[in-house]
């Protein structure tokens, strides 16, 4: 009898402890292998974002899709512009200046789920809530003692957000803005890093968290960062949280980047996924060597790619934030660099007028959304 329950005891708690899953995506840095975009994606759609005199673009560097409208940031010219779902121009929100509601500086924008409205973020604290038809509503200020930069920011309820800092010791910092207390700060990093690193990325309803160097992605709890997946470079593989430079290396640019490489030879610079696939873009020993990593959950197997087989860019390369959802994944890019994203065999007899339209032009275009359709 004592044996009997002995095994019922055990069999329960191997039952019902939690289990955990064994995230890990094996990459072969020293083998890449050959890989069509088609292989992924049924078709590439070109959307031209209006070029107009109202609407002129310098650079778009994030685009929150939501409701059939694309509200693009340019952080140049410190604007949020409008566009339908076709990309006509409909209107901007913001104004740069020391004014109600206006700023000097954006350092990252969102649409809040709870509230419905638009909040822009200045890095020193003040967050800017418009409707979004355009119209300012109030100015929000971090204020918590211990509060000193922000530059990015995800809101968790009605009143609890989670900051990220580029070049704070800790990166992460949950908060109760209503109370303007400081709830929780994690994930401690040396700040010569913070010059490489990209800010939290949205899933769904969900904020996840990535490092150039540190090889583990973290979904944004409730309460803390928790372990989602992570990468195996094999032999490459190093924590990331600490770097050595030299003193001539934290003043010269190029010395840094040297220094960097030589310690960590790989760069994450993107981190997307969604129900079927895990993408990430790397810099491998040099800023030139950009490769692709492209996971398949369906059969836990991932490819590093160094160039598809259509001989075009794809990922980021100029700092450009990339949307995944389920159907597709998609990205602004520069009028200029649109022949090395995409080529005339690649599209449809529809999107090839709009790109052959596009290459005519006899000025420069403002930015284009280029969407990659899943299988």
């Amino acid at each position: 009898m004592r044996n009997i329950f002995i095994l019922l005891f055990t069999l329960c708690f191997v039952m019902c402890a939690p289990r955990q899953s064994d995230n890990t995506i094996s990459v072969d840095l020293d083998h890449p292998e050959k890989a069509s975009l088609f292989d992924y994606f049924r078709s590439i759609e070109l959307i031209p974002l209006e070029t107009s005199s109202d609407a002129l673009v310098q650079a778009i560097t994030k685009v929150v899709e939501h409701e059939d409208k694309y509200y693009a940031l340019d952080k140049p010219q410190c604007l949020i512009f409008v566009f339908d779902k076709a990309g006509k121009f409909l209107y901007k929100i913001g104004t740069k200046g020391q004014g109600a509601g206006e700023y000097a500086f954006i350092s990252d924008f969102n649409i809040n789920p709870f509230s419905g409205n638009l909040e822009i973020l200045e890095p020193y604290g003040r967050i800017h809530v418009y409707s979004l038809l355009g119209d300012f509503i109030e100015t929000k200020r971090i204020s918590y003692p211990e509060f000193k930069v922000a530059h990015s920011l995800a809101a968790l309820d009605n009143d609890i957000y989670v900051s990220h800092s580029l070049f704070e010791p800790k990166k992460i910092a949950y908060f109760d803005l209503n109370k303007q207390e400081l709830l929780h700060e994690e994930f401690e990093e040396d700040i010569s890093i913070g010059s490489y690193s990209q800010i939290p990325y949205q899933y769904k309803d969900e904020w996840f968290f990535y490092r150039p160097f540190h090889p583990i992605v973290y979904k944004i709890g409730k309460k803390q960062l928790e372990a989602f997946f992570k990468f195996d470079f094999g032999k490459y593989t190093k924590d990331g949280r600490t770097a050595v430079l030299s003193q001539e290396a934290k003043m010269n640019f190029t010395k840094n980047i040297e220094e960097m490489y030589a310690q960590y030879s790989y760069m994450i610079q993107a981190v997307r996924h969604n129900d079927k696939y895990i993408f990430a873009s790397v810099l491998w020993k040099d800023n030139d060597h950009r490769a692709n990593i492209i996971y398949d959950k369906s059969t836990g197997k991932s490819k590093y790619i160094i160039e598809f087989d259509e001989k075009v860019w794809f990922n980021s390369y100029r700092g450009e934030e990339i949307i995944v959802t389920d159907q597709y994944a998609m990205m602004p890019i520069q009028w200029v660099d649109l022949e090395k994203r995409v080529t005339k065999e690649m599209l449809n007899d529809k999107q090839q007028i709009i790109l052959e339209k596009l290459l005519q032009a006899d000025r420069e275009q403002n930015p284009i959304l280029i969407k990659y359709w899943f299988k």
